[in-house]
């Protein structure tokens, strides 16, 4: 089962290149696929993984306090 989460949150992000490369890193390991567009002005995009992938990309911001209370939508699919 593959899990998508569409997310989005306003949120001034003074150091996004910082928070894009570990974000990137993070999905790279967890081999998940998507768009995620990270800004001064916050966070949006789409993702695909295992439930395993999306719940390390969920705590990854969860645990950064700007991105904390991200606003997400998930669907799953049996499709790889």
């Amino acid at each position: 089962m593959v899990v998508v989460a569409a997310f989005y949150r306003f949120a001034r992000l003074d150091d996004f290149a910082d928070v894009r490369e570990k974000l990137s890193d993070l999905l790279a390991i967890h081999e998940v696929k998507g768009t995620v567009i990270v800004a001064q002005e916050g966070i949006n995009g789409t993702v695909a993984g295992s439930r395993e992938a999306i719940d390390a990309f969920k705590s990854f911001l969860a645990n950064e306090s700007r991105l904390s209370g991200v606003e997400y939508k998930e669907s799953a699919s049996s499709q790889n």
